[in-house]
């Protein structure tokens, strides 16, 4: 695949997916949408996007992997699982366009998102920034390197994670639900196929639930609780849900984590950092922009330099 086409399909979509149409909210204004041309922006979309995917499946089938020169990766084994239907797997060329898809749609984005807000808590806030550098340090200490078996020692950095995806969740408003039955719900009548939005953004932010100091990056909050990551991002606790919960929680919450853990840790480690021309940090503001996976209105720019144990 081209990476530039890949990019601008990405860029596309995720626009499309922000987009609020007529129909979604009023069923019978259906004809706004195609009058205003959404669908067939829609339409065009998507018939580029399976155009690029599609060229991705036949660029490995073509041989791309399974040979002795190239280890297979995971395109390789999900076509394999196509032809030979592995594991009693029953997927078919659209299946694997559709997880590929998800892969780079809410596996990307919102992991780099993450850590960028992270990063800015961190930065904005030198005293918190400074604990979790010494708690990474001292834990990788003479090996020179992080490692993912020596993550779960950096509780200091699981919470400044933990609190910045309290403050702003890869995705503000969840996946849209849809309620299957007619329910009653704090005096409230939810007829049978009411979609339902959930704010993970509002409910993170309440003060009922989280004090006084709600809106205020406080990673401190999730030690008390019981330490960084053994809160939990399953939904458990319904005051925090980035990652939604239950049967429809995001599956790659593990992954997605863990990831943004490593990363994070690695730079911690490698690098400190600061603000660019030496904006003092009280003064710095961040302002949110809104999106279907909410980052930073304007992008984090930070001075690096390298850290010599």
């Amino acid at each position: 695949m081209e990476p530039g086409a890949v990019r601008a399909m990405m860029k596309e979509t995720s626009e499309l997916l922000e987009t609020i149409a007529v129909s979604d909210v009023f069923p019978r204004l259906r004809w706004v949408d195609w009058a205003t041309g959404l669908d067939a922006r829609i339409k065009m979309t998507a018939a580029k996007l399976d155009a690029v995917l599609e060229g991705a499946l036949q660029e490995h089938e073509k041989g791309g992997g399974g040979n002795d020169e190239e280890a297979d990766d995971l395109l390789d084994d999900l076509l394999s699982a196509v032809k030979e239907g592995g594991a009693g797997l029953n997927l078919d060329r659209t299946d694997v366009k559709g997880l590929i898809l998800d892969l780079f749609l809410a596996g990307t984005d919102t992991t780099a998102k993450t850590m960028e807000w992270t990063m800015a808590g961190l930065v904005k806030n030198p005293n918190e920034m400074e604990k979790v550098q010494a708690e990474v340090r001292r834990v990788v200490g003479p090996h020179g390197s992080v490692s993912e078996e020596r993550l779960g020692a950096m509780t200091r950095l699981q919470a400044a994670m933990m609190e910045a995806l309290r403050l702003h969740p890869p995705v503000p408003m969840l996946v849209p639900r849809e309620a299957i039955r007619d329910t009653r719900l704090r005096g409230y009548d939810v007829p049978a196929g009411t979609r339902v939005l959930v704010n993970a953004w509002a409910i993170g932010r309440d003060g009922e639930s989280w004090g006084e100091d709600a809106d205020a990056f406080r990673p401190e909050r999730w030690l008390t609780r019981g330490g960084g990551a053994a809160a939990g991002y399953g939904g458990n606790d319904t005051r925090f849900i980035p990652f939604g919960a239950g049967r429809r929680g995001c599956p790659g919450v593990g992954f997605g984590t863990r990831l943004a853990e490593l990363a994070l840790a690695s730079m911690l480690y490698h690098f400190d950092w600061e603000l660019l021309g030496g904006q003092d940090a009280g003064s710095f503001e961040f302002v949110e922009w809104s999106g279907l996976s909410a980052g930073l209105k304007c992008p984090l720019t930070l001075v690096v330099k390298p850290f010599r144990a």
